[in-house]
């Protein structure tokens, strides 16, 4: 067995492995959330590492031109997938998707990855494959070698920004940059071996124990994030089920806003217990703007309007607004105390007077507030008693839709 080949099959074992891992876990979470779906990227992406060892280690006969291609073709999947993966991710990005539109979607930032891809990949096809220029086969590993470096390094800051929620000592984030930094550097150091093999053929097998240690960090840190989230998602729920049963706190005030004067948003929960004197108050405040920030405003204003929210997400929104009101707070809520369920539609258990807005028309003007009220506009839409609307445009019943939600 060669060094190529034992470094194939290890991949190969490495990539299935992982890929197998989460795709298991996406089975177990049941949940038809964000996350979710970036676990189902992210084992794709594995899974296109593995056939990409497979068909390497099958050595077919072929000019080494038409061999070039197949291995970008390959290895375009794999980044599609990854890169599809981002905006499934929370709290990333989020300065990005205010200031571009074509990447507040994940949904839409989807189709313009893989839409992307297939000119990619349409581009390689439609090389002539009957000339044998090592030039153009330079230039193609090129080019892949560029979308992957940027690839990797998105995906790396992403799970970086992400499992730092967990792991929040110096020494452990000291240690997932400079591994992601190796993993990075994979992506240089391989397509320079292939471009200049006459000059660099002697750091070839350094090369691949490189990219075998840098792949298996990638996939081992993949999987210990979601393992992390979904052992922190069953403890959450069991600890609040615990806590609910013999609380005595209630939402009694709810005050949510941007304060001009701290250039900050910020969300405070009064609560009243039987069992203490004093009440217990519950604030958190950001200088950005995060998605569970959105979903606050988005049930609070539900609440002033009376109108209960369903949706196939609200499962881990719930839990995302629970989790970013008690990131900074002694005392914690628990949904139950939050919110009631009517078969299956949601509210806040407070009073609609006892809910307090500070600049409103400026939680108005932001995008991803909008969104986040659009995105439950079935449940908003009694309140539109204008006739004839079904004959206006669906943009114009949109904004007559944030004009009388946002009219308290």
């Amino acid at each position: 067995m060669t060094t190529k080949q034992f470094y194939l099959l290890c991949l190969m074992g490495i990539t299935f492995v992982g890929g197998m891992l989460l795709l298991i876990l996406w089975r177990q979470i049941k949940l038809k959330s964000s996350e979710n779906r970036g676990i189902l990227f992210i084992s794709l992406a594995m899974f296109s590492g593995t056939l990409i060892g497979l068909y390497k280690y099958s050595d077919p006969p072929m000019p080494p031109l038409i061999n070039a291609i197949n291995d970008r073709i390959l290895s375009a999947f794999s980044n599609s997938f990854l890169l599809a993966s981002l905006p499934y991710f929370p709290n990333v990005f989020e300065s990005l998707r205010e200031r571009f539109p074509f990447i507040r979607k994940p949904g839409q930032w989807e189709n313009y990855v893989f839409v992307f891809f297939a000119f990619v990949t349409l581009f390689f096809t439609l090389i002539d494959r009957s000339v044998e220029s090592d030039i153009v086969r330079k230039v193609i590993i090129s080019i892949d070698s560029l979308i992957s470096i940027i690839t990797m390094i998105l995906i790396s800051y992403t799970i970086y920004v992400s499992i730092c929620r967990f792991w929040t000592d110096k020494w452990s984030r000291n240690f997932l940059i400079f591994m992601f930094v190796v993993i990075c550097s994979t992506q240089v150091v391989l397509p320079l071996i292939a471009i200049f093999s006459d000059t660099l053929k002697p750091l070839y097998f350094g090369a691949l124990v490189h990219m075998l240690i840098g792949t298996t960090f990638f996939n081992f840190i993949s999987v210990a994030y979601f393992v992390m989230l979904n052992m922190q998602m069953t403890e959450i729920t069991q600890e609040e089920e615990r806590k609910v049963q013999g609380t005595s706190s209630l939402p009694q005030r709810l005050l949510l806003g941007y304060d001009k004067s701290h250039d900050r948003y910020f969300v405070r929960f009064e609560f009243e217990s039987h069992d203490l004197e004093d009440n217990r108050i519950v604030e958190v405040h950001s200088s950005k703007l995060f998605q569970p920030f959105a979903n606050w405003v988005l049930f609070a204003i539900a609440k002033k309007h009376g109108v209960k929210l369903i949706h196939s997400d609200l499962a881990m929104t719930k839990f995302r607004m629970v989790e970013f009101l008690n990131r900074d707070s002694d005392f914690k809520v628990t949904q139950e105390m939050i919110f009631s369920n009517d078969r299956g539609q949601f509210e806040l258990r407070i009073q609609s007077e006892q809910i307090e807005f500070y600049d409103l028309p400026f939680l108005h003007s932001k995008y991803i507030i909008r969104e986040a009220i659009l995105k439950h506009e079935d449940a908003f839409r009694e309140l539109l008693k204008i006739e004839g609307t079904k004959a206006t445009s669906r943009s114009t019943q949109q904004d007559n839709l944030l004009k009388t939600v946002f009219n308290l």
